[in-house]
């Protein structure tokens, strides 16, 4: 989640491996692609809508701001939690996407999503999770999980509202502020989300995926 200085030439080397992979996507077939997959585009997801919301509201202010401590330990915090829950959506749309018709099958394959939410956030504790790890957060979602796995799949935009409201909450700005702005956060990440689902359904490969997962890999 942190922003990396790179050399210039490995900069170039990702811009080109971003652009190829805009126009030829790769396909997401096995276990270490799925991982990166929903770990990266929740990456994104929660990078995107928290900087992004943050520029545009400060506008010539926000470069000054990052100077201070508060702020910018504020939306570091922000942004991890956004992360915790840019992944639940990810991976409850990526539930919808390969849930198969037999119910025992279907079982085994978000069971294994499931697991995979919690294998995911704890690679990665940041400062402010260091005493308590995620355990809430993955008690959440699998309480959230099981509501959705056993329901028809959301619109996207509707999926991610609850995401929205949290981040305009742990947002380090004034809330007199920001307090008309969920409408604009929501419309954001909405708009990325139904993109993400877009994406889901040329890239993601259902049977060898469902398989896997049946598997517990």
């Amino acid at each position: 989640m942190t922003d990396l200085t790179m050399p210039t030439l490995a900069r170039k080397q990702g811009w080109l491996s971003r652009g190829w992979a805009f126009f030829f996507p790769p396909t997401v077939h096995d276990a270490e692609a799925l991982r990166d997959f929903l770990s990266g585009e929740a990456s994104y997801l929660a990078q995107k809508t928290v900087m992004g919301f943050a520029r545009v509201k400060t506008m010539l202010a926000f470069e000054k701001l990052m100077t201070e401590a508060a702020f910018r330990d504020g939306l570091e915090v922000c942004r991890w939690e956004a992360f915790a829950q840019t992944l639940a959506d990810c991976i409850i749309m990526a539930e919808g996407a390969l849930r198969p018709a037999g119910p025992a099958e279907a079982d085994k394959v978000a069971d294994g999503l499931r697991r995979l939410y919690a294998d995911i956030l704890n690679e990665h504790v940041p400062a402010h999770r260091l005493e308590n790890g995620w355990a809430d957060r993955i008690a959440q979602f699998d309480a959230r999980f099981a509501t959705h796995r056993l329901a028809a799949a959301q619109h996207p935009a509707e999926l991610s509202k609850h995401t929205a409201a949290s981040i305009m909450e742990l947002m380090p700005l004034a809330k007199r502020l920001i307090r008309n702005d969920l409408e604009v956060i929501a419309g954001d990440l909405g708009f990325h989300m139904v993109a993400l689902r877009d994406s889901m359904t040329k890239r993601l490969r259902p049977e060898p995926l469902r398989a896997l997962l049946c598997a517990g890999g």
